[in-house]
């Protein structure tokens, strides 16, 4: 960049004897002692640019920690830098152009752009006659092969609080969720999993928590989201 400030520098003189700048002459001396101030400047300004855009290979994890907290996202250095960019470059695009904020895809696109490997399914399935229906996890992948009481009957036929198959997002960013009672109203709930629908869906164990708080901040409020995915 100083050679190419120099070279600008010089090419802006009128050509002719009286306007030649001869190399280590003081009229070179003096335009490169310019360019080292111009170039400075230029550095400054592409390092300001590198830090406030999550789009260059010189944004820092530095970089990454000041937009976390400007942005109210979960500090996490112990995830990888790309993980981190995406998820403030996601955050900065918020809402996008998708008005429909509460619909399904939008929350799967968001997911996804945070490099979150699921996919969101609404509650509503053919029921073979031409109508819809709602399905509980069970009709789904089946039973796990374990059976717990809830106030001394079976909630849903079988576990609803427990089992790995079971995890839900209802308001909690930890494992409070796994005693939220669904009830039986199952149009109130969504499945995220893997593609197809009953494949198990992988989520890195060290990034649950923001998992959950970005299901929690796009869901509408009054659903909860069945958790097909295996941290790990």
């Amino acid at each position: 960049m100083f050679n190419q400030i120099v070279n600008l520098t010089k090419r802006l003189y009128p050509t002719g004897r009286a306007f030649r700048i001869p190399y280590g002459g003081v009229w070179d001396k003096l335009h490169r002692a310019f360019a080292t101030v111009e170039n400075e400047a230029v550095q400054e300004g592409i390092a300001i640019l590198d830090a406030v855009l999550p789009d260059n290979d010189n944004f820092t994890s530095d970089d990454a920690t000041a937009w976390e907290k400007r942005l109210g996202l979960i500090v996490d250095t112990s995830k990888s830098l790309e993980d981190r960019k995406e998820g403030i470059k996601r955050k900065l695009n918020h809402p996008g152009a998708i008005p429909a904020r509460q619909n399904y895809r939008y929350l799967e696109r968001e997911l996804r752009a945070a490099n979150f490997d699921v996919y969101v399914y609404e509650n509503r399935f053919d029921d073979g006659s031409g109508g819809l229906e709602t399905r509980t996890v069970s009709d789904l992948i089946g039973s796990s092969g374990s059976t717990q009481n809830q106030l001394g009957m079976n909630q849903l036929g079988q576990a609803q609080l427990g089992t790995a198959y079971y995890k839900k997002a209802a308001w909690s960013l930890d494992d409070k969720d796994k005693y939220f009672d669904v009830g039986t109203i199952q149009h109130r709930a969504f499945f995220i999993s893997g593609n197809p629908i009953t494949t198990e869906a992988t989520v890195d164990a060290s990034r649950e928590q923001e998992f959950r708080e970005l299901i929690m901040k796009v869901k509408p409020a009054q659903t909860v989201a069945w958790l097909l995915v295996n941290y790990v």
